[in-house]
């Protein structure tokens, strides 16, 4: 060792020559590599690019259904997440894409404002995460509470768990949270019940008419979006007389498309009557024919209302339209089958984690699961729902026009932008932080990984897709899959890519049903006992802000249930700055009093010091111990160097043992001491 070192003297020289040697140490960090690494790093990355993309395929399509999207929504943010904010991201081990902690957020939004202005809700979300990156705000995102962050979670998860068993049965979530808990024991029912197993006629027709229902209802749903743009003006709730007189040419160009929905509709209800009389009466299709009988008239009525031209009558009528070809659908398929299909899917997962060797771990349990779903739906042609996605990916990218960009309600726009950002930026910084702690290399530039996401999210957003999150799943399974650069994240999204361009079709054959087992699972995970038992490591007061966080999002929305929490922590965090408790003893056999000072002395607390000084004798010895003293600011400060001058003045003694203060401040607050033998409380 240098003379230099010894003395603590560094020279320019000592300088230069640390900067050579550390050169080649930060450039393998800034590729995400770390020290001494291997060239042959993306043989690494291939593999690991390759087993997080089966862990995000299931989850990229699951998400998106939990969210009310069409599932090419959650593939298209997978693709984007893998590819552009892998790209950029500042946690390079660390992979985005659409999250279950977004789902009730995104759930709302659709169904309050519509699908279209989802885009313009997560470009508004992406633009904030940029400003806040450029800000340097990264890491006030993770200035959060951890007992609301958890209880968010588990609010979250309690809410997808409630709605995705009701799509597991292949019944729709209700409106809230409370209403899909409470219609659980309904749901339980056509579990425990036996599936009827029809012919294989029957079969085949429900299964094929299912699809083809479901994507009549695709296109109803897309002529009524077009009809709504051609004439923003028209609320069919509440319209005022003037508007029932409105008539609009354009809407007769449409009448057409509308013609041709009629057509399909009429050919599936001739094929109905052809099975029933090819089976002699042993078919019996009546409710599924009435629906169909139903779904027909209202798409007969939607193509009058377009050819009159009135425009409040085509906005009602197409309405109605995508309703009774829902329900059209919905008679034809087999709940009992859907249910049981559920089961298997979570027996098949949770085996998987429990028995699988560990050479084959790293197959993602839930890609096995609805595979084993998926073959058993296929091999006996169950009529169950199945994965709606177009055969090409553009046709479902949604750009905002011209005529939805002026009529949007950018106010409601702009507020539900904001909560998936700051919901997002959190969700994401936190994964970034669990990605560090799992792995040795670089650790997170939190304003990059930031800026990365808004990146990402805004053109998520102008795509039509949905908002993007740091995915703990994906990014464990990457970093344990041996990633070691950013170049796993994005063959991911690759892979994604060229799976969803090519092999389409084969994602049409996954049962909805299994799907939704697996946020059915995943919903149940996230209230994570571990984490409360943990929690109550730092006093009930942590499990009560949980508590308080998750019931409050289950009953109401999760805004309201973060802003809870977020209070709660507030004023647990000003009542122990601001709570001090004062003992003042005698002991009779030395005639001293001594003052125990616990907690914060602060200025809120000045009264009651002041009250404890006061009873003391003018004459008394006091001993003041401010061990247990967790902080003590000027004001009290004051009054002790007040008093003290007139104690001493008037006859008395004062002993402050200061130097225990400094070592107190670094402590935690401790329970009083034992009152000893002979003292009394005063």
């Amino acid at each position: 060792m240098s003379d230099a070192v010894r003395k603590g003297e560094v020279t320019q020289g000592d300088l230069d020559g640390f900067k050579k040697l550390s050169a080649p140490v930060a450039a393998n960090r800034t590729n995400g590599s770390a020290p001494g690494q291997s060239e042959r790093s993306w043989t690494h990355d291939l593999r690991a690019s390759i087993v997080v993309f089966f862990v995000a395929l299931p989850l990229c399509m699951g998400v998106a259904l939990a969210s009310g999207a069409p599932v090419a929504a959650g593939l298209i943010t997978g693709i984007v997440g893998g590819i552009l904010a892998g790209s950029l991201a500042g946690c390079p081990l660390q992979v985005s894409g659409p999250a279950a902690g977004l789902t009730v957020i995104v759930y709302e939004i659709i169904q309050r404002l519509g699908l279209e202005l989802l885009g313009l809700t997560v470009i508004i979300a992406g633009i904030l995460q940029i400003t806040a990156g450029a800000l340097r705000l990264g890491p006030w995102f993770r200035a959060i509470s951890p007992a609301v962050v958890h209880g968010m979670l588990a609010g979250i998860g309690v809410l997808i768990f409630a709605s995705q068993f009701h799509v597991m049965v292949d019944d729709k979530p209700r409106g809230t949270g409370l209403e899909n808990l409470a219609a659980i024991p309904a749901a339980i029912q056509k579990i425990i019940s036996v599936p009827q197993f029809a012919s294989e006629p029957e079969n085949d027709f429900r299964r094929s008419a299912m699809r083809e229902l479901s994507n009549l209802q695709r296109d109803q749903a897309a002529l009524r979006n077009q009809i709504v743009k051609l004439v923003p003006y028209v609320d069919p709730i509440g319209t005022t007389p003037s508007l029932n007189e409105v008539i609009e040419p354009r809407l007769h160009d449409l009448a057409a498309s509308q013609a041709q929905i009629s057509l399909e509709l009429d050919r599936i209800s001739s094929e109905l009557t052809n099975v029933e009389m090819e089976s002699k009466g042993a078919v019996d299709l009546a409710l599924e024919k009435e629906a169909l009988t139903e779904a027909l008239d209202g798409s007969r009525r939607a193509e009058a209302a377009l050819r009159s031209g009135i425009a409040v009558d085509a906005v009602k009528a197409q309405g109605e339209a995508v309703a009774t070809i829902g329900l059209a659908c919905s008679r034809l398929k087999n709940p009992s089958l859907a249910a049981w299909l559920g089961i298997i899917t979570i027996a098949v997962l949770l085996l998987w984690l429990k028995f699988v060797p560990t050479k084959l771990r790293l197959v993602p349990a839930p890609l096995v699961a609805i595979v084993v779903a998926t073959a058993l739906a296929a091999c006996f042609a169950l009529p169950v729902l199945y994965v709606e996605i177009p055969e090409s990916l553009i046709d479902e990218v949604r750009l905002p026009t011209w005529e939805l960009l002026r009529n949007a309600p950018w106010i409601q726009l702009a507020q539900n932008g904001l909560l998936i950002a700051i919901v997002a930026s959190a969700e994401t910084l936190l994964c970034a932080t669990a990605v560090d702690q799992m792995q040795k290399g670089n650790r997170t530039n939190y304003d990059r990984e930031l800026a990365a996401q808004g990146v990402g999210n805004a053109v998520c957003g102008l795509l039509g897709a949905l908002p993007m999150t740091g995915v703990i799943v994906r990014s464990s399974a990457n970093v344990q899959a041996g990633g070691k650069t950013r170049l796993s994240s994005i063959l991911h999204g690759v892979w994604l890519l060229v799976f969803v361009v090519s092999l389409a079709g084969l994602l049409q054959m996954i049962p909805t049903a299994s799907l939704a087992a697996v946020l059915v699972y995943t919903g149940y995970k996230l209230v994570n006992i571990r984490e409360i038992k943990a929690l109550l490591e730092f006093g009930w007061g942590e499990v009560a802000i949980y508590a308080a966080t998750l019931i409050t999002i289950v009953a109401t929305d999760l805004l309201s249930g973060v802003i809870v929490g977020i209070a709660l922590a507030a004023g647990k965090l000003l009542y122990k700055f601001s709570h001090l408790i004062v003992r003042l003893t005698h002991d009779r056999r030395q005639n001293r009093y001594m003052l125990n000072l616990t907690g914060a002395a602060t200025f809120v607390r000045l009264p009651k010091l002041a009250a404890a000084l006061e009873r003391i004798p003018s004459d008394a010895e006091l001993h003041v111990d401010l061990d247990h003293l967790t902080y003590v600011d000027h004001a009290c400060l004051d009054l002790l160097s007040r008093w003290v001058e007139q104690h001493e003045a008037a006859g008395g003694r004062l002993v402050i043992e200061w130097e225990t203060l400094q070592g107190s401040l670094r402590r935690q607050p401790m329970e009083l001491p034992e009152i000893e033998e002979g003292h009394e409380v005063v």
